[in-house]
């Protein structure tokens, strides 16, 4: 199987690069998602099987203050990747965020989704995209860099987030399979502030700002199924 990866130079490209010398990873210069041509030219060139899409518009404060990035490259660029993909017969392979949950969890897949912020819904414009071709994979992701980051983080927030080498190995498995349509991917159930600990056990807590979600702990079900995960603890390299 031959994967094609986009978002090769971020967080999470990085460490899944690391994981399998075959993927092909362009550069942004070699495929640019926001160019219908580069795309279709690096498809054309390099002929994958499936197309791994990591490349996006991250950070959030960007988003309020200049909506247009992630129209342009979250929305447009996924949407004309995810036309040049179904053209070809190409599997397409999402990562969104755990982020488009509301309410009380563990969130199940099937739920009805609602943005807390304009970052977000520029993931859901790309969702919407993908969905659209037969076959593609919509992976909502929880997780975060190692060492956590920050000497502060929210208190009263739940969610199954996994440190980035914990997350690689399960979006690269996934690639590498057959599943389709809409999957959650994280670990066990914890507090930010717990998550935070495994990897900086001086963290300080701070009150969490009312745009931030309660609770975006996941059901893992299906994850668990589709990898052969009997325990989600399983997951978790690092320990407090």
């Amino acid at each position: 199987m031959k994967i094609l990866v986009t978002g090769g130079s971020g967080l999470l490209g990085k460490e899944i690069l690391a994981l399998d010398s075959t993927l092909i990873a362009p550069t942004s210069s070699e495929l640019d998602i926001t160019d219908s041509a580069s795309i279709e030219a690096a498809l054309n060139t390099h002929k994958p099987d499936t197309v791994l899409h990591l490349a996006a518009a991250t950070k959030p404060p960007e988003h309020e203050e200049h909506p247009e990035r992630g129209i342009t490259t979250n929305v447009i660029g996924t949407a004309l990747l995810a036309a040049a993909c179904a053209e070809r017969g190409i599997r397409l392979v999402y990562t969104s965020s755990d982020y488009v949950y509301a309410g009380p969890g563990p969130h199940k897949e099937s739920e009805p989704t609602k943005a807390p912020s304009k970052f977000i819904w520029s993931k859901l414009g790309g969702e919407a995209a993908v969905a659209v071709i037969p076959g593609s994979l919509i992976l909502r992701l929880s997780f975060g860099p190692v060492p956590f980051p920050w000497e502060k983080v929210y208190e009263d927030q739940w969610n199954s987030k996994l440190y980035v080498d914990e997350m690689a190995p399960l979006v690269l498995a996934l690639a590498q399979g057959s599943e389709t349509g809409i999957m959650n991917v994280g670990g066990p159930k914890t507090s930010l502030a717990d998550y935070a600990r495994r990897t900086r056990p001086d963290i300080v807590t701070i009150p969490r700002p009312a745009w931030v979600p309660e609770d975006t702990s996941l059901d893992l079900t299906r994850m668990k199924a589709a990898l052969a995960i009997e325990d989600e603890q399983t997951l978790l390299k690092h320990q407090a």
